[in-house]
Order: C-alpha cells, then structure tokens, then sequence
C-alpha cells in the first residue's frame, strides 16, 4: 500500500500501537510525524511498518535527517544470503527433550580496538564496548549457543540458525550506553530487526557480568534466562514473521523456547513446570510473569490469530502468554502429538500462503470453535482453563 506520510498519519492517529526499539518518529516535509518501524526499502519507497500493517512511503517526502537514516540502514542492513538455498530443512528430526550446548568451545578474539572488543564463539560475534576475559565471555556464550542449538534441533524447517556468517551481540558495560543506542530503558535485551534480520543488544549486567577491580566476572546467580526469547527472534525465519502469524507463533515460540528449563548450557524441554508458571503466575522466580491465573479468559481464537501486531504488544500480559500456550498445544498436544497440524502451516507460511489460507493446517478440518475446544480440552488436564469467548 502506498501512501503519503500525512494520510499516514491520520491513519496511525487512529490505532494504539506498542512501540518496540526499531520504532523511530518519521517527519514528512510538511512536518507531519509518525513512529514506525522501517521494515524495506524499495523502489524509490521506505516500507513502514506500523502495527503490524505496512505502508509504502516515497523517499523523497520525507524530511532529510529520515533519508540519511534509511541510507544508513541499508547499508547496514544484512541481505538475504544465497547460501540459504543450500541449506537443508530440518522438518523430520525427532522432538528435542535436553539441548546442550558445547562447552569446551573456543573463544576467540577477532579485535581489540579501543571501545570495541569483538569475541567470537562458534555462532556469534560479540561486539563489547569494553575489554574481557575470554573465559567471562565463554560462560555467557553459553546462553546463546544452547539457544542456537535449541533451533536447529526444533524440527521446524528454520533456516537461520544454519546460517555460516556468526550472529550478531551487541554488549555494553552499562545500562545507559545500552539505552542510547535503542534499548528499552526496562528491559534486559533486544532484538534490532531490519527486513527480517538484524542484531542483539544487551547491557552486560543482563548476563551477570560485573565488574570487580579492573575486570569482569559472571556472577551464575543472574544469568537473565530471558534473553533466550530475543535470542530466538533473531534466529527466527522472516517467513514466519508475516501478519496472522507474528504475535501468536513468533512470541509464543520465543517464549516457549525462553521458558524450558535453561541452567548453564543445557535446555530442559520436557520441564513444563517453568513455562506454566511463567504464563499462570509470576514466573518460576516470582519475577516477570505474566500471571494469567490459572483460570482465565481468552479472546476468540480467530481474532487472536488475525489481530495485527500493535494490538497485540500493547496487551502484552494476556497475549504473551496465551501464545506460549497455544504454541504449546501445537507442539504436543494436537492431534497425533506429533506437531504435524502446526509443520504444515509453517511450510504454507515458505510457500508465501496468506488469511486465511495459513490456518488450514492448524484447523485440519475443524472449526475455529472445535480448535478451540481441542485447546481448552489439552491445557485443562495439565492444571490450566482458558476460557474462550
């Protein structure tokens, strides 16, 4: 859709939207501004992203400091690799029950410049504005890697976490050096994402690094398990990000993958206790749950699949962890438990299937009321009633 960024505007005046760290103010030349996420560039237009509808916006309307900004990020912005294509689907491995990562892995220090310090584990750079020990940034990689490794076992077809080219982490020493370069004052970690790719950002102190004298230590006592769920955006296909499935499946899919069990190196998939009380209460730790209850309502399922992705965030709360749930289900308790229902609609998502095609898979002949039920009907054995209205 190609719009001028003043009827954009009255657009937007009219929808709540969740801001997330890629949202930036966007003025036109008449001063008319907006926030939104620069998603593409294409043809002479920015594709702006906004609540998870995208408009097509002319460069060349825009005011000079939002050019520059677009020309800097698509310089920055990763493309597409070829090599994807050589890279075979993993649709048919059995269910991961304990992820492990590598640790006697090397570290290896690729620069030491000044206010840069690039380490690397075996699928990730990590690019720090400080100096440290390798053996520091060896524990922390541990979290990263195990993720890594969570997604390539997942038989879900993902192509990302196959990728040759390591990820990228952006680490700082502090919170504020994190906050100005785009992260939410109140949040442990984010994922930057450009078209589908992009970075990670996080402050030091989110993997219990701490500086004692002049080094740094991991303190295993604040291992922030959370940054598993932007970790697996990161590693999450760009194909699955589509409307009618970002919100429900991406999120519900990092917070699944956040919320298995995770202590140095290894995932606990079989360890539902941890995703449970993440949804139903305050967390396993009494802290950052969602605290649902475990009775609750929820809105109809169609509408909770199709709602855009504005709506979503900005009920966070509730539509968090009904995804996690609802993930969940599809993973092993529809159907033959096999995830069959949920690997088919992911494959319609590569072929490019839009709404409401994409959902035939998961209906598998049912109705939006019967999915409903075969829901409700799975979470309430395991302790858990979701109402849907």
């Amino acid at each position: 859709m190609k719009i001028q960024l003043s009827i954009l505007f009255f657009v937007v005046s009219l929808c709540v939207t969740a801001l997330r760290a890629e949202v930036r103010d966007w003025t036109n030349s008449a001063g008319k501004t907006i926030s939104a996420e620069l998603v593409d560039v294409s043809e002479g237009n920015a594709i702006l992203d906004m609540g998870g509808r995208n408009f097509e916006v002319p460069i060349g309307t825009l005011s000079e400091p939002d050019q520059a900004f677009i020309k800097e990020w698509s310089k920055s912005a990763p493309a597409d690799t070829a090599k994807d294509s050589a890279i075979e689907p993993n649709w048919d491995g059995e269910w991961p029950r304990l992820i492990s990562a590598d640790i006697k892995q090397d570290i290896d220090v690729l620069s030491e410049e000044e206010g840069e310090y690039i380490y690397a584990s075996d699928h990730y750079e990590f690019i720090c504005d400080v100096n440290l020990n390798t053996s520091v940034v060896k524990r922390f990689s541990l979290l990263f890697e195990a993720t890594n490794q969570f997604c390539r076992e997942l038989p879900l077809g993902m192509i990302k976490p196959f990728r040759e080219e390591r990820h990228k982490i952006h680490l700082f020493e502090t919170k504020d050096a994190y906050v100005s370069k785009g992260g939410p004052p109140d949040s442990a970690g984010v994922y930057i994402s450009r078209g589908g790719e992009g970075d990670i950002l996080v402050p030091l102190t989110s993997l219990g690094v701490k500086k004692v004298g002049s080094s740094y230590s991991v303190d295993y006592k604040e291992e922030n398990t959370t940054l598993s769920h932007e970790i697996t955006h990161q590693l999450t296909d760009k194909e699955y990000g589509v409307a009618g499935s970002r919100g429900w499946f991406t999120e519900g899919l990092a917070e699944y993958i956040a919320n298995s069990g995770y202590r140095s190196g290894k995932f606990n998939v079989d360890d539902l206790q941890k995703l449970k009380a993440r949804v139903t209460a305050y967390g396993e730790d009494g802290r950052g749950g969602r605290a649902l209850g475990e009775e609750f309502n929820a809105p109809d399922l169609n509408a909770f699949f199709t709602q855009d992705y504005g709506s979503f965030v900005a009920n966070a709360q509730l539509n968090y962890g009904l995804g996690a749930l609802v993930v969940y289900y599809f993973f092993h308790m529809d159907g033959e438990k096999d995830a069959a229902n949920i690997k088919n609609f992911l494959k319609g998502l590569k072929e490019g299937k839009k709404i409401p095609e994409m959902y035939e898979p998961l209906l598998a002949g049912r109705s939006w009321d019967e999915m409903e039920a075969d829901i409700t009907k799975g979470w309430r054995s395991r302790g858990v009633r979701i109402n849907f209205q």
